[in-house]
């Protein structure tokens, strides 16, 4: 029986990822931080280890006898911090092709479109196109985490794939384009910033995702390739807060200008000398950089190379949330 070690297991993506291994018949084991319990998803047994990706040690122990590493731990709610950001994402993952390698494990690597960065702003973003000037402090550590698996998977022979998400939209966890949006909008009301009429919001939803990695881990074309999630749904900023504000109770998000934004972000921060933002009150310029503009995130690759397809239309995701919700 296949054994699948998930970092972050029990959090927003993982626990779908695990899910789906368990129902494929294979062993799954999760590594988390202390206090993380078991899935209710899960139906069956996981072996639950919990630590910090910055300790090496306790990685390579989670990590014993998994033939499979699927890699989605990160970090939340410390937006701007570069230091930690790095530690955690950057050097974790270390921890983590370091493990794969000790194992010789096959080895899947959570990354994102935020390593695109600028390059968002101009232009359709495709997995070849390498790496765009980061935005913030989670741009620059997923860039490193994508250098790190790469320069470790050709130094050890990893069998590595590398899985660029756009922007993850689902419920659970700490899920940004979902629990948390929910709660921003019904507490501040949200707001639609720049073009949202016309700009593509470049979402996935999170089954579909879910979905994705599973066959990033499994099939054997993806050994060696980096592929955009994408769901290709033309869905607009604006109509993805406007669906989100129903789901809060709340009227349509007014439109905001970009450039004032963008401009408070700029003296606010400066990514290029890692100075984080000073005043948590001015949005940050990582956030403006993806609601601000059109994400065209190109996505045939993946669907060319391993046959993923989106299982589940926008509008049929939306009605899950709903339902969702309404069942808490």
């Amino acid at each position: 029986m296949p054994s699948v070690l998930v970092t972050g297991g029990p959090g927003f993506i993982g626990r779908r990822v695990v899910a789906r291994f368990l129902d494929r018949g294979w062993q799954a084991s999760s590594f988390s931080l202390p206090g993380e319990a078991a899935s209710p998803l899960w139906r069956k047994p996981v072996a639950m280890h919990h630590g910090d990706l910055a300790d090496r040690h306790a990685v390579s122990t989670a990590a014993r006898g998994a033939d499979l590493i699927i890699h989605l731990a990160a970090i939340v709610g410390v937006a701007g911090d570069y230091e930690r950001q790095w530690r955690v994402i950057a050097e974790g993952t270390r921890h983590v092709c370091e493990a794969a390698a000790q194992e010789r494990a096959r080895l899947v690597v959570a990354s994102s479109i935020a390593v695109y960065g600028a390059m968002i702003q101009t232009q359709v973003c495709r997995e070849e196109d390498g790496h765009g000037p980061w935005q913030g402090a989670y741009g620059r550590a997923k860039q490193a985490q994508e250098s790190i698996a790469l320069e470790l998977a050709a130094a050890h022979e990893l069998a590595l794939t590398l899985v660029r998400p756009a922007n993850v939209y689902g419920l659970g966890g700490a899920s940004a384009w979902g629990d948390r949006l929910i709660d921003l909008i019904s507490t501040t009301g949200g707001a639609v910033i720049g073009d949202g009429d016309t700009n593509n919001a470049g979402l996935v939803y999170v089954e579909n995702l879910a979905d994705a990695l599973v066959l990033a881990g499994t099939h054997e074309a993806a050994i060696g390739r980096t592929y955009n999630v994408c769901d290709g749904e033309n869905v607009t900023w604006r109509r993805f807060m406007d669906d989100m504000a129903a789901l809060a109770g709340k009227p349509p998000p007014p439109a905001i200008a970009l450039a004032p934004l963008l401009a408070a972000a700029r003296a606010n921060e400066d990514p290029e000398r890692l100075i984080g933002p000073k005043s948590p009150e001015i949005p940050m310029l990582e956030g403006l950089n993806l609601v601000g503009f059109d994400n065209r995130i190109e996505a045939s690759r993946i669907r060319t190379e391993l046959g993923w397809r989106p299982r589940i239309a926008y509008a049929d995701a939306m009605a899950e949330i709903a339902a969702q919700r309404s069942g808490r």
